[in-house]
């Protein structure tokens, strides 16, 4: 099942994670829900197999960073449990999104493109929200009565696999239980109705234009009615109709519309998913074909067109586009790092660095800065300065894998092979990868660099790894 899934979907997410690693039965008919520590746990293996072994997922740091800025918003306003939920992007052209439990919500390229005000976008991550919030994809499992842990596994990636490839969903469920299996891909209408209820809250605590929610599900209805027999993914797995829409407009109603401009952000991570979606020839034709009389459709159109530009080699033209964006003087970290990426791509890699350093200055949240920075001082042949850029951050995220990669890479380059192997054991670490995490290690023990103090540390960190190793092995044996 792991081999036929492997090329292209989410794939094996709880395969390994339920049966391998041992989590308490799924199937017990007194059992609500998840607990919270499976909820948690589930949600590190999904993040983990995302961002490592997803060849669909979105590493783009920047789009990342506006997504979940969206998400955090919208949970601090609206949602009153303590659930950390973390947010992705997958490069789907399909207009999808879905939550997993634990607060783990993926959204597809093709429903950013497709939005068109940031407050659908909103609303449609809010609604993803309510699902997590009232615990619907546990409560589904959990009324599978005796099913094995495996069987779970099947149906948990029959869910995610059947969010962008039903064909390939219903490979993974052949068999005589495939039908029963088979519904668990998509909410009922109750719990439909409950993540609208729960979501629209969340969207105008968020702050957000509750009109949002609605307004997008009708163009997505609309669209299944013109175009038969061929429904979006997010409503084959979201089932939809005019009277739940109908519901969601009255209740919006009586809560009262907010009509608001869309922030900077939205506008450019739209235009540069848009650029990245129809590939640059494509992306050229579209924005020089649209109208730009007010700043945000000049801003989109000229964003859009120099990510295009960029991606052909022709910075000559994209640079024009740039001028243009600065003039327009958006509060937005996007056009720095535009600007970085533009100078690195023409050989110069000090002023990207430079550039970039002085935004972290304005927006000093935008971790992307300084991701940007590092790689910019690397590519000048500057590791120093690279590993300057990255030591504060690091010291106080520690969950960051991309600082610690970096870390490696600038020690690597300065000859502290110490100091880079157990930059690698963290990244490796939060990958998942224990046992490369305890390889690289063991390389900077026999390495011998650092001070007695640094070695005592790797000592420590070394032992308290074998030590989790060992407990890990001893579980999967009972």
């Amino acid at each position: 099942m792991r081999r036929a899934l492997a090329g292209g979907l989410i794939p094996v997410l709880l395969l390994q994670s339920v049966a391998a690693q041992q989590l308490p039965d799924l199937g017990d008919p007194a059992q609500a829900s998840l607990t919270p520590a499976q909820e948690k746990r589930i949600a590190e293996e999904v993040m983990r197999e995302v961002r490592f072994r997803e060849p669909s997922y979105l590493d783009d740091p920047e789009v990342e960073e506006y997504i979940s800025s969206i998400g955090r918003r919208l949970v601090a306003g609206g949602v009153p449990q303590n659930q950390d939920y973390q947010f992705f992007v997958l490069r789907d052209a399909t207009i999808n999104a879905f939550a997993m439990p634990g607060g783990v919500i993926g959204i597809h390229t093709g429903l950013i493109v497709t939005s068109q005000a940031e407050s659908e976008l909103a609303g449609v991550m809010a609604h993803e929200i309510g699902h997590v919030e009232q615990h619907h994809m546990a409560r589904m499992l959990s009324r599978q009565g005796n099913t094995t842990a495996m069987l779970l596994a099947s149906i948990l990636i029959a869910v995610l696999a059947g969010r962008s490839s039903p064909n390939a969903a219903g490979a993974v469920l052949a068999g005589g239980q495939a039908a029963a299996i088979q519904s668990q891909l998509n909410y009922s209408r109750d719990y439909e109705r409950e993540a609208d209820r729960v979501g629209l809250q969340i969207l105008s605590a968020g702050g957000f234009d509750p009109q949002g929610m609605p307004n997008f599900f009708e163009r997505m209805f609309q669209h299944t009615r013109i175009v038969e027999n061929n429904a979006p993914a997010y409503l084959r797995t979201h089932p939809l109709t005019q009277d739940r829409i109908a519901d969601i407009a009255g209740r919006v109603r009586q809560m009262g519309a907010r009509p608001q401009t869309d922030s900077v952000d939205y506008v450019l991570v739209r235009a540069k998913i848009e650029a990245l979606q129809f590939g640059p020839q494509n992306a050229i034709a579209r924005f020089s074909a649209r109208p730009a009389k007010t700043v945000a459709e000049q801003a989109a159109r000229g964003y859009g067109l120099a990510r295009a530009w960029l991606a052909e080699h022709k910075f000559a033209e994209a640079r024009k586009e740039l001028t243009q964006l600065q003039a327009l003087k958006l509060d937005t970290s996007m056009i720095a790092m535009l600007a970085a990426d533009l100078a690195r791509a023409e050989g110069r890699p000090d002023e990207a660095a430079q550039a970039c350093h002085a935004a972290i200055a304005r927006y000093p949240a935008r971790q992307s800065l300084v991701y940007c920075e590092a790689e910019s001082w690397l590519a000048a042949d500057k590791p120093q300065e690279a590993l300057k850029a990255v030591d504060g951050p690091s010291r106080y995220n520690r969950q960051d894998y991309r600082l610690y990669m970096l870390q490696a890479k600038a020690n690597t380059a300065m000859g502290r092979d110490t100091q880079a192997h157990r930059a690698l054991a963290e990244a490796y670490l939060l990958q998942g990868d224990l046992g490369g995490a305890i390889d690289q290690l063991e390389l900077a023990q026999r390495g011998g660099g650092g001070d007695f103090i640094e070695q005592a540390s790797i000592d420590a960190r070394l032992r308290e790894l074998r030590a989790y190793m060992s407990a890990e092995m001893k579980n999967r044996e009972r």
